[in-house]
């Protein structure tokens, strides 16, 4: 079998439970058909996963995977992806993470790490190039990321990259991630699935060179790519100035900034939270991740106040909400503090924020009572945040349902609590209100992970494209946008790539840059490029629905359905989700229940296997 330029080539399967492990050739099929990153994810677990498994069993696999970009000199090319059975969702999940660890592993020498089986204690996977072992890691147990990775640095080596949960983990707290190097793989509780294994933790270290197919054009293409995001708007203007909260004015203008668990309105000193003051109060410098020019990621100090001296890689846009608008909280401090224990004990800044923001309109209704929590939670009471991160972190007290996410919450407490629990498909909404961006609200009901903005992105047309917007309100060409969207995104996070990149350089760019760093004729053309984008969408569909996923499940929460906001640019509606998601199945080829059709799985190579999957 030939090598492929921008491929390590190799795939390392290690098994927890008889504590072995084998390299294999990285198969040119898998290549050629699935791309890398996710679409490798998709075949393997759509293969080798046992159907209703348990998440938390030894049945259960991890998968990681960098793309043919990662590693390379292709700007914001640092991505790699985890895929498993989500142990919050019981769904498809991947979870995507920049920084440096996914190039490391890359210049390891592998594409692919299969992780099967369940250790009986404690360990870490330490991988140097070839060289691979299993090691005890009763020492770490009980540890919190940064105390995990500097343990680990110090013992074999500060050029290691380390990716490790950290004790809600080990808890195996349904919204726990898995950190690595400053960088999450945060959303839908990997972090439990490596709990669950006994996996505290993997170290990597990696010295090979990775081979270029036509080194003259990859650098001049990469040249002009560079070029292109300096002088983007975005990428070369706003994002490196205020990082990913650049956009917090623009979607709050427009109505599109969930408050106080999406009931809208306002609360006392919401105007002092934007991304100027951010820059004016908090930032201390930037920080990129591994060949991105763009430098998105800031540090922050708070310099006055109750929080004074705490800091943060961060805070992200998305956590700038969801412990500010979604608590109604305008303390800043509290804000950088609970993104910082977040990264601490290896939770989902995003799911806990949506969390507490549902905990506290439960306070307020009286379902929840101060005796359950041991404080009050009304919203804006920052202690309150901080304390719920602690209960939900060390999966303490009422911490241990808590950590079950938002879903299982609503479950236990009943009294109608789910028309508010914010959630699709047991994942937790994001930073976006729907009612004010109507192809946001069929973005997360067709995820595959769940709600999701990052399958997804159509309120950068509906708000933030201020050139070629389309109608917010308007439920014209939704259906087509989500879908093209989908498609693409599932190749950028097969390519290895950072999404905030591809907002300067297209389509036509990078399949010139693949072309020239891989030399594989599979990928001359955009539209050939889509076609495997839309081959990997339908096959973590077919995982769900051997799930149990039927249209049902494609919904949102009653109250964005039913209850309008009652000001803003949106005031008075709410989300006409079934009118979109009737032609999104037909756009798909997918019939009324939302399985896809016969044709379209043989047109996209599938095969008899999935038609008889899809016919169940």
């Amino acid at each position: 079998m030939k090598e492929l330029p921008g491929y390590a080539g190799q795939v390392l399967t290690i098994d927890l439970t008889s504590q072995t492990y084998e390299i294999d050739k990285l198969p040119n099929k898998l290549v050629e058909e699935y791309l890398g990153g996710k679409g490798f994810c998709a075949k393997i677990l759509y293969d080798e996963l046992s159907a209703k498994c348990d998440p938390l069993s030894s049945e259960n696999m991890v998968v990681i995977a960098t793309g043919p970009f990662t590693g390379t000199l292709v700007p914001s090319s640092s991505r790699c992806v985890i895929g498993t059975k989500s142990p919050l969702t019981g769904i498809w999940l991947d979870s995507n993470c920049g920084g440096t660890f996914g190039p490391e592993l890359k210049m390891a020498g592998f594409d692919i790490i299969k992780i099967k089986g369940q250790a009986i204690k404690p360990i870490c996977i330490i991988i140097e190039n070839d060289a691979v072992s299993i090691e005890g890691a009763e020492v770490l147990w009980g540890k919190d990321t940064f105390s995990t990775q500097q343990i680990i640095k110090e013992k074999y080596g500060q050029e290691y990259k380390v990716a490790c949960i950290g004790q809600a983990g080990e808890e195996k707290n349904l919204v726990a991630g898995v950190l690595a190097e400053g960088r999450a793989f945060g959303r839908g509780g990997a972090g439990a699935v490596f709990g669950s294994k006994n996996l505290k933790a993997i170290a990597v270290r990696g010295t090979r060179s990775i081979e270029i197919y036509n080194t003259n054009e990859f650098l001049r293409e990469n040249k002009e790519a560079y070029n292109e995001i300096a002088i983007h708007m975005d990428t070369g203007g706003s994002r490196p100035k205020y990082g990913t909260s650049g956009i917090y004015s623009f979607i709050k203008e427009a109505g599109v900034l969930p408050i106080k668990n999406f009931q809208g309105g306002s609360y006392p000193g919401m105007e002092l939270v934007n991304e100027h003051q951010l820059v004016e109060e908090l930032y201390e410098e930037s920080r990129a991740c591994f060949a991105c020019p763009i430098a998105c990621s800031k540090y922050s100090k708070v310099k006055k106040g109750k929080y004074e001296g705490r800091y943060v890689e961060g805070p992200e846009y998305e956590n700038v909400w969801s412990f500010g608008a979604q608590c109604g909280n305008s303390d800043l401090g509290s804000i950088v503090y609970a993104e910082y224990l977040c990264d601490f004990y290896g939770i989902d800044a995003v799911s806990t924020g949506n969390i507490i923001g549902f905990v506290m309109e439960c306070y307020e209704k009286g379902i929840i009572k101060k005796d359950d929590l041991g404080f009050g939670a009304n919203f804006g009471n920052d202690e309150a945040i901080i304390n719920i991160i602690h209960l939900i972190g060390k999966s303490e007290g009422i911490g241990k349902l808590l950590g079950q996410g938002v879903k299982r919450i609503s479950d236990y407490l009943g009294k109608d609590t789910s028309r508010f629990a914010m959630h699709v498909k047991g994942l937790e909404l994001p930073a976006y209100d729907p009612r004010g961006a109507f192809g946001m609200g069929l973005a997360f009901a067709t995820s595959d992970r769940g709600a999701c903005h990052l399958r997804a992105y159509p309120v950068s047309s509906e708000v933030l494209d201020h050139a070629g917007r389309i109608d917010p309100l308007s439920t014209e060409f939704k259906a087509e946008l989500v879908k093209t969207e989908q498609d693409w995104f599932a190749i950028i996070d097969s390519l290895g790539l950072c999404l905030f990149g591809t907002f300067a350089i297209g389509p036509n760019q990078i399949t010139d840059l693949l072309y020239s760093l891989t030399g594989q004729e599979e990928f001359p053309s955009a539209s050939k490029l889509m076609k495997i984008g839309e081959r990997i969408y339908n096959l973590t569909r077919l995982f769900n629905i051997r799930e149990g996923i039927t249209h049902k499940d494609d919904t949102l929460p009653l109250r964005l359905l039913e209850e309008s906001l009652s000001d803003g640019p949106s005031k008075g509606v709410t989300v006409p989700l079934n009118e979109m998601l009737t032609e999104y199945y037909l756009i798909r080829d997918w019939d009324e229940m939302g399985r896809p059709n016969k044709q379209k799985l043989r047109e996209l190579g599938l095969g008899e296997e999935f038609c008889k999957s899809e016919s169940q």
